[in-house]
């Protein structure tokens, strides 16, 4: 993928916009095999990084809990949008392959199957015999 100038959707937030070009230029910069089709999934990611952003920011300045009206203390919100949201941008990385695992299940994955495909018919021959 030629890095070019690309259209970031306008319904993104700022944050999330900011997050869509960097990892853009990421997959660019790598030359990642990422395709028109991957757009969704990237952003998937920069929704759910933003949101999670957000989130990690209100609890750090309003602490995990408040007090209800009734005096009672409970969880915050944002606790649980924000762990939900790292999970989804986590899950979006995986998709991605922006994270090292990721990567190397894909380079095994392709390890795997790309010997098959230079066999010549000796090769396929002995394949058989083995796998008999």
């Amino acid at each position: 993928m030629a890095a070019k100038r690309i259209t970031v959707p306008e319904w993104l937030s700022d944050e999330a916009k900011k997050e869509y070009k960097r990892i853009y230029k990421l997959l660019a910069d790598e030359n990642k095999d990422f395709k028109p089709s991957d757009l969704a999934a990237l952003e998937g990611y920069a929704k759910s990084y933003a949101k999670w952003k957000e989130a990690e920011e209100i609890l750090d300045r309003e602490g995990f809990t408040y007090k209800t009206v009734n005096g009672y203390t409970q969880q915050r919100p944002e606790v649980a949008i924000a762990n939900k949201a790292q999970q989804e941008y986590r899950s979006w990385m995986k998709e991605l392959c922006l994270t090292e695992a990721s990567r190397a299940r894909t380079n095994k994955n392709k390890a795997v199957a790309s010997p098959k495909d230079s066999y010549n018919a000796e090769d396929i021959e002995m394949e058989k015999m083995f796998n008999e």
